[in-house]
């Protein structure tokens, strides 16, 4: 279940080569080899290319939200080959916020196939590659208690409807998590497997599915105190004050707290969660555990909040 994507690496040390640094400084070895990567000369296209990924829409993460889409097409890719369509469908049914730049999105991702390319076309990036692989490899059996018991817990909730799921390690960004859907199988980037984490993405397509939903409450009632404004436009959560972006605060709201009760945190996870902005993560937590929802009435559950908020 181990998906240790060379796209991504690649992709990787274009960002670093452009300034991103979000790597623990604490991990000698990730620390090490980003050092050597900063080190490497690409073409000054190609590093101009990789700026281009750096918005400063948010200020936490610069790179949001282009260096997360860059990251998600890496496993659109195989031996050149772009599946954009299969690609730009996923960006869409994950509601992802518009990716802003000095260029188009579209015209500037397309070229990603040919920039992988150049890279791995460099001897010294492919020996930092297999050193990569060395460092995975060696983290991969303490990775696999965390994966196999996210693994049962998604069962127990999804039922025969359970997608498969894949962890594709990104070492380099300790601070922020993306997924992706290929095929049926939900696949989390992250740095390390967390139980919460790979709950977190793959709950996601669950609560997608009730989006029209959640969009026509936004629309009716904003927010209604499940989230923060003002956090979730400082974190990237809401691009603007349209029912579309305050829908997507809600649902990452649902995800947070649900993901958090079945990866048993205490609430003191919960809080944290409310101190970022998701103000009702603690509620929605209180209400599953005492509901226990399974996929197959998760709709019920979710109308429930909704009334509930509506109600005030």
């Amino acid at each position: 279940m181990i998906e240790n994507n060379k796209n991504l690496f690649y992709a990787q040390t274009g960002l670093i080569l452009t300034g991103a640094n979000a790597y623990d400084r604490n991990d000698a070895e990730v620390a090490d080899l980003a050092g050597k990567i900063a080190d490497l000369h690409f073409n000054k296209d190609v590093v101009v290319w990789f700026s281009r990924s750096k918005t400063g829409q948010v200020e936490v993460n610069p790179y949001w939200p282009r260096g997360s889409a860059l990251s998600v097409a890496c496993f659109f890719i195989n031996n050149d080959d772009f599946n954009t369509n299969a690609f730009f469908s996923f960006l869409e049914s994950a509601a992802f916020t518009d990716p802003v730049g000095i260029d188009d999105f579209r015209a500037w991702i397309i070229s990603l196939p040919d920039v992988l390319s150049y890279i791995d076309a460099l001897p010294d990036a492919r020996l930092l590659w297999d050193d990569y692989c060395k460092i995975i490899n060696a983290r991969v059996p303490k990775w696999n208690n965390a994966i196999n018991e996210a693994a049962k817990t998604l069962r127990d909730f999804f039922g025969g409807s359970a997608p498969e799921i894949g962890f594709a390690p990104n070492l380099f960004s300790c601070y922020s998590v993306d997924f992706v859907r290929v095929n049926n199988k939900i696949i989390t980037i992250a740095a390390e497997p967390d139980i919460e984490i790979i709950l977190h993405e793959t709950l996601h397509t669950a609560v997608a599915v009730y989006r029209e939903k959640i969009i026509r409450f936004a629309n009716n009632f904003g927010l209604s105190g499940l989230a923060d404004r003002k956090k979730m436009i400082e974190l990237g959560y809401m691009a603007d004050d349209s029912s579309g972006s305050a829908a997507h605060a809600i649902e990452e709201c649902f995800v947070r707290a649900i993901s958090a009760v079945l990866a048993g945190e205490s609430g003191e996870r919960l809080n944290m969660h409310s101190e970022f902005g998701f103000n009702g993560a603690p509620l929605i937590a209180a209400r599953f555990k005492n509901v226990k929802p399974i996929y197959n009435n998760f709709g019920t559950f979710i109308d429930k909040i909704l009334s509930a908020r509506s109600a005030l």
